[in-house]
């Protein structure tokens, strides 16, 4: 019988590292999307005016943003082994306050839980990656990840819609609590810092002030505000759609019903792996990342604005752009991966952390700007919101177009 050589069963513990990053970066998905399925419901059975509704949308993503620094800090210093259990557990917490929940702070408080205790899934896979996959397939396996972990995505559309009006919304997070708990404890059974005989860095932190002092290098790349001006609106047009204000817009605009929105919802996280797939290899065959990025969020741009200059669009156009927002929303792939290539190993944890905290900040804020307009003007409040979507992506290219590509800090 022959035995297995040390390198496949590196790649093996690879892939499956992988596997458990996926799963983990899918259930904070399914929570960070789910909003417009079970925030209604919520909503109705404990008796929440609809303008108080944003705050609970939001209240996820900027606990996540707020966390994003200390993440970058602790995954460089620590480790995605010992950090992550510690994170996530918090989430199952959550998940059974929101389980038990009857006001509205109870609410508010166990989504800042699952925002912090998700806070940390994506950084930690992207630390991993950037030890245990080559440099080179950075975003063709980020892409994976984003196409993989869109099974929480999925079902936090459709399937969870369908659940929610057999059996309930209680019950539906009672579950994902126990499918988070099992997914922490393989996780913690599979996951390695580094695979044998990697070199760390001399610069890695050994201590939490070289960890804080490491900030300067990120903060001081070439024109990296540039870059971060993309970063801040990369998630936050899509997952505002998605996570929150699509479902109250379909049925204050068109008067669908929770199946039927949920539908609608379906198609776009159907769109979401579709896009990362399709962004992934882009980022090996041209040699722009910039470009690419470019020419996604300027169809981006026309999409909302066709959402907003044109009220009375049919149903059917409303699903394609929806589902092509979600689609181009995974450009991001790209832009993670630019941000990689610009940092050595030792750095990637609080660059890219850095990255997601602009990202983070972006989606909260677009959640409460719906909020907004809707305050503003019931009546005209989400055309209101899809053009300023659309000169906000507008602004960030002029930013972007400042950014030199092919440089890397030397730390």
């Amino acid at each position: 019988m022959s035995e297995t050589s040390p390198s496949n069963l590196s790649q093996r513990r690879a892939y499956s590292i992988f596997a458990v990053c996926a799963v983990l970066f899918g259930l904070g998905q399914f929570h960070r999307l789910s909003g417009a399925v079970t925030i209604p419901p919520i909503a109705a059975e404990l008796g929440f005016a609809v303008d108080s509704l944003g705050l609970i949308a939001a209240v996820l993503f900027f606990t996540s943003a707020v966390l994003q620094v200390p993440n970058g800090l602790l995954l460089d210093r620590f480790g995605p082994r010992r950090v992550v259990p510690i994170y996530v557990g918090f989430a199952v917490g959550a998940c059974l306050l929101l389980a038990y929940a009857t006001t509205y702070e109870e609410v508010v408080i166990a989504r800042m839980l699952l925002g912090g205790g998700f806070s940390v899934t994506m950084m930690s896979s992207y630390v991993l990656f950037s030890k245990w996959f080559p440099a080179d397939r950075f975003a063709t396996i980020v892409s994976w990840l984003m196409a993989a972990s869109s099974i929480g995505s999925i079902l936090a559309s459709y399937p969870l819609a369908y659940f929610i009006a057999e059996f309930g919304w209680r019950p539906a997070y009672l579950i994902i609590s126990a499918v988070t708990l099992v997914a922490i404890l393989v996780g913690i059974l599979i996951i390695q810092d580094a695979p044998p005989g990697y070199r760390q860095n001399k610069n890695q932190p050994t201590t939490m002030m070289q960890s804080i002092k490491g900030y300067s290098a990120v903060l001081l790349y070439p024109r990296f505000f540039f870059f971060l001006a993309m970063g801040a609106v990369a998630f936050g047009p899509s997952t505002t759609i998605l996570g929150m204000w699509g479902g109250p817009f379909l049925e204050t605009e068109y008067g669908l019903n929770g199946i039927e929105r949920g539908q609608i919802l379906f198609l776009m996280v159907i769109a979401i792996p579709a896009g990362a797939l399709f962004f992934g290899p882009l980022d090996r065959i041209f040699k722009s990342r910039k470009k690419i990025i470019l020419t996604a969020v300027f169809a981006e741009v026309v999409a909302f604005s066709i959402l907003g200059f044109y009220k009375d669009l049919p149903v059917w156009a409303i699903c394609v752009l929806f589902v092509l927002v979600a689609f181009l929303q995974q450009h991001y792939v790209v832009l993670a991966a630019q941000c990689r290539a610009s940092f050595p190993d030792y750095l990637v944890g609080r660059a890219n952390s850095t990255l997601n905290l602009t990202s983070i900040l972006g989606v909260g804020f677009m959640q409460s700007l719906f909020g907004w307009g809707l305050m503003y003007s019931p009546q005209a409040g989400y055309q209101i919101s899809f053009i300023t979507i659309a000169l906000l992506l507008i602004v960030a290219m002029l930013f972007y177009l400042g950014f030199r590509e092919n440089e890397q800090a030397s730390g």
